[in-house]
């Protein structure tokens, strides 16, 4: 069962109707490598041994060449547009110029992250679209058959919650000391 958690996010996002899924996606994998980027070893922060001192050197190289590659690999596809959207593990809103139909099926690709080139491609179905002043409010619904992609959706969506939660907790806690 998805989760029901919902967070906002500032991304690329790109609606693509098909009922074809987008070629040479593998979005388990993708998930899995944004859970071991954003995963910093606790320790590395705290411990100035030269082992420590040693595993963060290759981890920066490696984040290095993570990053070269992306930029590499973005060269050949154009950058969607930003917006904000909200994202849960059942569906996903946002704001865009055009309008869709409702109940066209297709893919929603998201870049959650700047240092993954490819875009998360989820399959969904269009659950509203209204107009909104100059724009049209999309609201799609995942269409997700796989219980492993659905599993690392919601741990990607929960852990990008948890940080909202605790940036907003300490920017609460920053704003009492300044006080």
């Amino acid at each position: 069962m998805p989760t029901a958690v919902e967070i906002q996010v500032d991304i690329p996002l790109l609606w693509k109707s098909s009922t074809k899924a987008p070629a040479a996606t593998d979005s388990v994998l993708l998930l899995r490598v944004l859970a071991l980027i954003e995963a910093a070893p606790p320790h590395f922060d705290e411990d100035e041994s030269v082992e420590s001192l040693r595993w963060q050197a290759l981890e920066a190289r490696i984040d290095l060449c993570v990053q070269m590659l992306g930029q590499l690999l973005a060269r050949n596809e154009p950058e969607p547009p930003h917006c904000t959207a909200y994202l849960s593990g059942e569906h996903c809103r946002w704001h865009q110029a055009g309008a869709v139909t409702v109940g066209e099926q297709g893919y929603l690709g998201l870049r959650l992250s700047t240092q993954i080139p490819q875009l998360l491609w989820l399959p969904a179905v269009v659950a509203a679209c209204q107009a909104d002043g100059d724009a049209w409010q999309v609201e799609v619904r995942f269409q997700i058959h796989d219980a492993e992609l659905q599993d690392w959706l919601d741990k990607t969506i929960f852990r990008h919650h948890r940080r909202e939660i605790s940036e907003r907790k300490r920017h609460s806690l920053d704003e009492d000391d300044a006080t």
